[in-house]
């Protein structure tokens, strides 16, 4: 899921990374989900951030990352703008073709 954000109030970058910041670890605690901050780096008003979930049913995937939209749309220090999310699914092909 790539989540775009605007953070009102923010004059400076430390301010910007600040708001992030807070909202990227929450996401990841509660949400037990991978989160970065992905574009927008140099921007003191904007920022987009990623969140990756894997699991074995795409309706758990899928309500998890609605849990972790919902928490950016009502996150303090940023304002949600939109969000984009993308499903992969893999197959059993897919799964015979792993590393090691």
């Amino acid at each position: 899921m790539r989540i775009l954000l605007h953070v009102p109030g923010s004059r400076t970058l430390k301010d910007r990374r600040r708001a992030v910041q807070s909202l990227v670890q929450r996401i990841a605690a509660r949400h037990h989900a991978s989160v970065a901050e992905v574009g927008h780096l140099e921007h003191p008003g904007a920022a987009v951030v990623a969140a990756t979930v894997v699991a074995n049913a795409p309706q758990l995937v899928r309500a998890r990352l609605d849990a972790i939209r919902r928490e950016a749309e009502l996150a303090a220090d940023s304002v949600f703008i939109d969000s984009n999310t993308w499903l992969v699914k893999m197959s059993a092909a897919d799964e015979s073709k792993g590393t090691s």
